[in-house]
């Protein structure tokens, strides 16, 4: 899914295969009593091997049916906002949950987990992750329901809200287009207040959640939610925030020097000194981005264009993805969630996009990042086993769509692809490094806002927002602004220890880059020409979650995850 856009089980335009950790538990009746669904039958004692192995096998045959009937009920919500959806998907949840809380799966799980005797890789690596899956779930069942009832409460208030701006409903497009292009400043202030009405509506739900979130974790023996949810993700949350505080520092300056050239620019187009410059006056609500002025507007993408270059640049490298376009929602209407992604409901065999798309650069960019998602979807090998037939992390999967989305600003794209001129298309990619410092330091912001938000969810959250925003965007607050931005933000309000993976994500392009150009001696659109770059990316698509994403990251980039590569292509430097 895109980071301008709602994952349903991840995040533009961004996306997810299934839940990072699966939901909840049923039961069945067996020799007159319930027995949790997730265990192997009843019958002689087996061995670890054989029994971890029943009971894999059972937990699919109870738990699968049930996800797969949750992705297209979440779908078909995204499509319509129709709230008649909600009982039966809070019911099956529910029953996923109580399949992951169960106490005696997760003793078995605990004990399997370092049990010699369990010496096939692959259900080492199954008996890991559901481990995982029901280590979120452990606690209070009551506790459970109540945060599933007010993260759909949440969800379904983001799809179906629409912002009102003098009067009349507007939706986000509408918006965004004022921000990008309106020059009335008064018009402008009242449309970016505007995109932060969603966060009144929920601010004290999210809070509220948290709270809830962090008296889970807490009983299970974690400082907080946020720690609990890295340790489900794969990470080391202490190693986390080392990778994200170096990553800040190096971004420092070079993001201060592309600000102050940038601010120079907008207080010239809107008149004002650079002191006098507001958050309506960027050119995208959160100032995760910045798209082309007038003066260097890009290449013209109406929606039929958009749909032939996205299905183009797939084929090139051997991973069409005709069928899927035909089968996405692309265009917006009433009802319908206003953000992107793709959402693999049987990964290869059903994977679903939804966009909304307008005849902007930054649609064609979205198209680009969800279709890299849906090609590694539908790469995924349908013989894996269900629980690691999906990508090796989230943010892997993240990688590949941000690899694609660049291409709206490569040169060597621009040029073949879309017919740009050689010095646009240059242009171009200045622009880009320029995004990507703007995005990292916002993504710094939302990762460790988070941070914050779990810490401690009584706090004065805005104050916490607007020191984030201020010190790693340097973008102040306008005087007696008291909206609680930080929750119009879709995925700290329904997507909780997310966003990193986005910082992530984009290091990982680079590394992708980095072993495209060792293998082709190309990299980014001119791999594009060379059919090694699709065989790189089909061996990731291909190892599924069969690995860990640090083994998956070193076997197909060749070297461990850092943000090396991306220093040495967007900030001038070798090492962070």
């Amino acid at each position: 899914m895109s980071r301008l856009a709602a994952p349903p089980y991840r995040a533009p335009g961004e996306g997810q295969a299934r839940p990072v950790a699966p939901r909840r538990r049923g039961t069945e009746t067996g020799r007159g009593r319930a027995r949790p669904a997730g265990l192997p039958p009843e019958g002689p004692r087996l061995t670890t091997p054989s029994a971890a192995q029943a009971f894999l096998e059972r937990y699919e045959e109870r738990v699968r049916p049930l996800q797969l009937r949750s992705a297209d009920l979440r779908w078909r919500l995204a499509q319509t906002g129709d709230e008649g959806l909600l009982p039966e998907l809070e019911a099956i949840e529910r029953q996923i949950a109580e399949v992951h809380g169960d106490p005696d799966g997760f003793r078995l799980l605990s004990a399997w987990r370092g049990d010699p005797a369990l010496t096939d890789p692959l259900v080492r690596r199954q008996v890991d992750r559901l481990w995982r899956w029901f280590l979120e779930k452990q606690g209070d069942p009551a506790l459970r329901d109540r945060i599933l009832e007010l993260e759909l409460r949440v969800e379904q208030a983001f799809t179906a809200f629409r912002a009102e701006l003098d009067g009349r409903t507007v939706g986000d497009n509408e918006l965004d287009r004022i921000l990008e292009r309106e020059a009335d400043p008064a018009l402008r202030e009242r449309a970016w207040r505007a995109t932060r009405e969603v966060g009144r509506a929920v601010a004290e739900t999210v809070i509220e959640t948290a709270r809830l979130r962090n008296r889970m974790a807490r009983a299970l023996g974690f400082a907080d939610y946020r720690a609990l949810a890295l340790t489900v993700q794969e990470f080391d949350p202490v190693g986390l925030d080392a990778l994200l505080d170096r990553f800040e520092a190096s971004t420092r300056a070079p993001y201060a020097e592309a600000k102050a050239a940038l601010d120079g620019e907008l207080a010239r187009r809107h008149g004002v000194g650079v002191d006098g410059l507001l958050p309506w006056h960027y050119p995208q609500r959160f100032h995760q981005s910045v798209p082309p002025a007038d003066d260097e507007a890009g290449p013209d993408f109406p929606v039929e264009r958009i749909g032939a270059l996205t299905l183009t640049t797939f084929r090139g490298i051997g991973l069409p993805v005709d069928d899927l376009w035909a089968a996405a929602d692309l265009l917006p209407r009433p009802g319908k969630n206003q953000h992107a992604f793709c959402l693999g409901v049987d990964s290869p065999r059903d994977i679903r996009v939804l966009m909304n798309l307008a005849p902007t650069e930054r649609w064609m960019g979205t198209a680009l990042h969800e279709f890299g998602h849906a090609a590694y979807e539908a790469g995924l090998p349908a013989e894996l086993p269900y629980t690691l037939r999906c990508p090796a992390h989230t943010f892997t999967t993240e990688a590949i769509a941000m690899w694609f989305g660049r291409l709206t600003a490569d040169p060597a794209w621009l040029e073949r692809a879309a017919g740009v001129p050689r010095d646009e298309a240059a242009r171009a990619w200045a622009r880009m490094r320029r995004d990507q410092l703007v995005f990292a330091r916002w993504g710094l912001a939302v990762s460790l806002f988070e941070r914050a938000l779990y810490r401690d969810p009584d706090q004065d959250l805005g104050a916490a927002w607007w020191g984030l925003v201020s010190r790693l965007q340097g973008i102040a607050r306008p005087e007696g602004h008291d909206a609680p931005d930080w929750a119009a933000k879709v995925h700290i309000a329904c997507h909780p220890a997310y966003y990193q993976n986005y910082l992530l994500g984009e290091m990982m392009a680079s590394q992708l880059d980095s072993a495209l150009d060792g293998a082709t001696g190309a990299s980014g659109g001119a791999a594009l020409s060379d059919p090694r770059t699709g065989e790189l990316f089909g061996r990731l698509f291909a190892s599924g979650a069969t690995r860990t994403w640090e083994e998956t990251v070193a076997a197909v980039t060749g070297a461990p995850l850092s943000a090396d590569a991306f220093a040495r292509q967007f900030l001038g430097t070798g090492e962070v």
